[in-house]
């Protein structure tokens, strides 16, 4: 008898969704690092203390619809608001397994695998980013836009910059899509989002264009976070797709372009659909990749060349990467018998390799690497040290993370000196300064001189791999702890760090 493929995916997509949702959980709780490193810590700290702070609502950076939506999860713990993108994460699978569907992807498992087979995606799945919330924003409008669901499209969507700022690119598209489908009254909505924060934020900045004004990425940062190749993505995409992912995106690319070619011209009707196929779900992906590209190369807009931000439109793309799926499957012959069954197969034995691809690439669960290490040494010296309960200045925002304290408790700790010129003012004798070779120099701007020349400070512990790491900068990566002195006694801080450093090349 012939199997029903039809009610078997219906069975098994439930069945499967649960699978996701506890088997990313339980790598989530078993992953002690993170892969979004210290920007991660930030979203939380913002989410976690919303409720006690509101205007972090409204803080640009901490990204407004990401806080407002992950705060109740966050005050379970960092795990809290991890748990929240594990759930983001399978949601976004499942809408976009169901806008296959509606793409009339003849496979629409093919869509969510690949999903789940970006590495990038996985990871960021287990941390606290908001690349994965993004993603299912966007997800979630090219849904409702292909269910007809014009107005519910543009008004979600127009929330998706409060989440990825640089989304706004995105946009232009479904304006398109609306004018395509003569859908005038649903392009309004596509100012929903900027409408609603603009006026619920001028109540706090007294500002009704706060949303433009307190902008966090305006000008060239070139000077701090550099500029890059304008294929940098391009050549990162192993890493960040999957290489799996990244054919299929070349193939559904091509195998789009072709299809009115591939069908008798009497035979290819729906020019309307073939156009908004390409132009809501698939270019998204496209525009939103060439911008980014476009401002790494330029060093504009903050960019740092991070692989991580195009997470947002993976979705995008593994619709993009169903299709090509789906469009070379078609090309099989005709009269191979169990033709339909035999597509299926391949599509659940391709998902199984997909779903392997992310652990190939990266270290799942996510262990403590590189500077969040060294930051968890220092931190643990201080924990087991006599000035435990003193106040620390710090840099790196693993630092209360990793101590477990409220970062906005001002008794315990405060992040960044007072003066950067004079680092020694308003700072109390008896308290630490925890200086680390990425956060100090750059985002801080306090060189490591004016505090190894500063008379009111002591060196009195170093923390350091006996082979560094580079970082941001060009510094080796190092964690340098000061005393703030009562008096000015003029330390040799140089011929202590020689003496620190010699007691970390000589130990086991």
């Amino acid at each position: 008898m012939k199997p029903d493929l039809r009610k078997l995916e219906r069975i098994g997509l439930p069945v499967l969704l649960g699978a996701i949702l506890v088997g990313y959980g339980v790598l989530m709780f078993l992953s002690e690092g993170t892969h979004g490193g210290a920007d991660d810590i930030g979203h939380y700290r913002r989410a976690r203390y919303a409720f006690q702070f509101p205007s972090f609502f409204l803080y640009h950076w901490g990204k407004p619809l990401f806080t407002a939506l992950s705060s109740p999860f966050a005050q379970f713990g960092f795990n809290g608001i991890r748990m929240f993108n594990v759930l983001c994460g399978t949601a976004t699978v499942y809408v976009t397994y169901r806008t296959a569907k509606r793409l009339q992807i003849r496979l629409p498992l093919a869509a969510l695998f690949l999903v789940l087979s970006s590495p990038l995606y996985v990871v960021l799945m287990l941390s606290g980013m908001t690349e994965i919330l993004a993603g299912l924003v966007l997800a979630l409008s090219i849904f409702l836009f292909f269910r007809s669901r014009y107005i519910g499209s543009a008004v979600l969507l127009s929330f998706l910059p409060f989440v990825r700022n640089e989304a706004v690119v995105i946009l232009p598209l479904f304006l398109a899509g609306f004018a395509l489908v003569r859908q005038w009254k649903a392009m309004p909505f596509l100012l929903a989002g900027f409408v609603f924060y603009s006026v619920a934020g001028s109540f706090h900045y007294d500002d009704l264009l706060w949303v433009i004004h307190e902008m966090p990425y305006k000008g060239n940062a070139a000077g701090i976070y550099g500029s890059g190749e304008l294929l940098h993505y391009a050549r990162e995409a192993r890493y960040i797709f999957g290489m799996p992912l990244a054919v299929l995106i070349f193939a559904g690319f091509a195998l789009w372009a072709l299809e009115p070619f591939l069908h008798r011209s009497d035979k290819f009707q729906p020019r309307k659909e073939w156009l908004l196929r390409m132009l809501v779900a698939f270019l998204p992906f496209a525009v939103y990749f060439a911008a980014h590209s476009y401002v790494w190369w330029k060093g504009m807009g903050n960019s740092v060349g991070m692989s991580r931000v195009m997470v947002a439109v993976v979705p995008s793309a593994a619709l993009l990467g169903a299709y090509g799926w789906d469009r070379l499957l078609a090309l099989l012959p005709g009269r191979i018998p169990g033709r339909e069954f035999l597509k299926h197969g391949l599509t659940v034995l391709l998902g199984a390799f997909l779903l392997t691809v992310p652990f190939r690439n990266y270290r799942i669960p996510v262990p403590l690497v590189g500077e969040q290490v060294i930051v968890k040494r220092a931190s643990d010296w201080y924990a087991d040290s006599p000035y435990r309960d003193v106040r620390i200045y710090y840099y790196n925002p693993f630092f209360t993370h990793f101590l477990n304290i409220n970062p906005y408790d001002e008794e315990r700790s405060h992040q960044f000196v007072h003066d950067r010129e004079h680092p020694e003012r308003n700072i109390e004798p008896g308290t630490l300064l925890f200086w680390d070779a990425h956060f100090s120099p750059n985002e801080g701007r306090l060189p490591l001189e004016r505090l190894m020349d500063n008379p009111w400070f002591r060196l009195i512990h170093l923390e350091r791999d006996k082979k560094p790491f580079t970082v941001l900068g060009g510094y080796e990566y190092e964690i340098y702890v000061f005393e703030r002195l009562a008096e000015a006694e003029a330390p040799d801080n140089r011929a202590l760090y020689g003496q620190y450093l010699a007691e970390i090349l000589e130990a086991d």
